[in-house]
């Protein structure tokens, strides 16, 4: 079985430790990780951990 690449916000929010609607949605906006397929805005993991790795240097 595979990983998922892609995530829900409310996914997205337990991925990332726990976070609050609001700082989801802002850091995808600012990490550019957001995906959007008809209604639906998902977030790429892979681009967010390598975003994450990039900024924590």
């Amino acid at each position: 079985m595979s990983t998922k690449r892609l995530l829900s916000i409310p996914e997205f929010q337990e991925y990332a430790g726990g976070i609050g609607r609001n700082t989801a949605l802002r850091l995808a906006r600012d990490a550019e990780v957001r995906v959007k397929i008809g209604s639906r805005l998902l977030i790429n993991i892979d681009k967010f951990d390598l975003w994450v790795e990039e900024n924590s240097k």
